[in-house]
């Protein structure tokens, strides 16, 4: 007979861990050494991590886990301390004999009054989320526009590329019109970035204006995106009126952009469109042919997501649709951001491996 046992991780179980999860195959082989940078280094601090184990008379092993990551948001002048749920999994051979469900039910309750809300994005989980007690009611946006003109063709292009590697060779989208801005953009890497000007005192500017939002402070992006691994680059510029903006851009293979964060430091819809459309000649200069962008429906005003579709489209991919953030009030969230959710900002800024 198997019998289970539940207990808060330690550091030595983290090699357990991280093979466990790797053995999934649901992510990218991920070393050690990464796991131990995002789990340990975030501004909000360490995230906070139950496993299950398992024994059927050789001895314990570790067979799930549930993991809550602290990250900063920011309501006006108020802090809060959100945690995104990371890494949460049950090895296929007990998912009929373990109640999962349970078990995550006893950690939330652990952190009722440390946490305002725990979120995921993980669609594959929203059922279980909701019986958790979960908001599951936004959907996501998955943005694309294509980099040559015209965008339609570049975007299959694209999708031609995915099926058949070896098109890449013959580059037939070189004979397409690059797309053209007028915007001069600041490019950084992420050392220059962290130690700008630009980044010194943008969070304190921008949150005023951006309601229920993950605060962006150069340690936040610098957790969440410059000190991590992979090529991207930071673009920014500053209008004569005084409103900043940045967008950073990722590619793991220079034909597939990703934009994995954009803000302003006012609501300026004119001023959002015209960084959107310096951010896609400069993906198209850098060599690309797509570019993607996810959100949520309401993560930005209503004329601030008119700028965002005037420049970007709905993704051609079935498996981007009808997909939903699930997010949960704790009972101190209640207490500080109100019985009923604001609208709450989401880019991949909010996501963690």
């Amino acid at each position: 007979m198997t019998r289970f046992r539940t207990r808060r991780m330690t550091p030595d179980d983290a090699p357990a861990f991280n093979d466990a999860y790797n053995s999934l195959g649901m992510a990218p082989f991920r070393p050690l050494e990464e796991m131990q940078q995002i789990w340990r280094g975030g501004p909000g601090g360490p995230v906070k991590s139950w496993i299950v184990e398992a024994n059927s008379g050789s001895g314990w092993q570790l067979i799930g886990h549930h993991g809550l990551c602290p990250i900063r948001f920011t309501m006006g002048a108020r802090d809060l301390l959100f945690a995104k749920t990371v890494n949460s999994f049950l090895l296929p051979d007990f998912r009929s004999r373990f109640i999962y469900l349970r078990f995550e039910q006893q950690c939330l309750a652990e952190v009722e009054h440390e946490f305002d809300a725990t979120y995921t994005l993980a669609q594959y989980a929203v059922r279980m989320r909701a019986a958790l007690g979960y908001d599951t009611d936004v959907p996501e946006l998955d943005f694309e526009q294509g980099l040559r003109v015209p965008g339609i063709l570049s975007r299959l292009m694209m999708r031609l590329v995915w099926r058949l590697p070896l098109i890449r060779a013959l580059r037939p989208w070189r004979a397409l019109p690059k797309r053209k801005s007028s915007l001069v953009l600041t490019e950084m890497d992420g050392a220059t970035a962290r130690n700008s000007h630009f980044f010194a005192d943008f969070w304190d500017d921008a949150r005023t204006t951006a309601g229920l939002a993950p605060q962006r402070d150069a340690a936040d992006l610098a957790w969440r995106f410059w000190d991590r691994p992979g090529h991207r680059a930071t673009l920014a510029h500053t209008w004569p009126c005084g409103t900043r903006g940045y967008g950073i851009v990722g590619t793991n293979d220079g034909l597939h952009f990703t934009l994995e964060d954009i803000f302003l430091s006012a609501p300026r819809p004119d001023l959002l469109e015209a960084l959107l459309a310096s951010i896609l000649s400069w993906s198209t200069d850098e060599g690309g042919l797509m570019l993607s962008f996810m959100t949520t429906a309401e993560s930005l005003p209503p004329q601030m997501l008119a700028a965002c579709h005037k420049q970007l489209h709905a993704s051609l991919s079935r498996r981007h649709r009808e997909q939903h953030v699930s997010r949960r009030l704790t009972m101190l969230g209640h207490e500080r951001i109100g019985e009923a959710w604001p609208p709450m900002n989401i880019t991949p800024m909010a996501a963690v491996a």
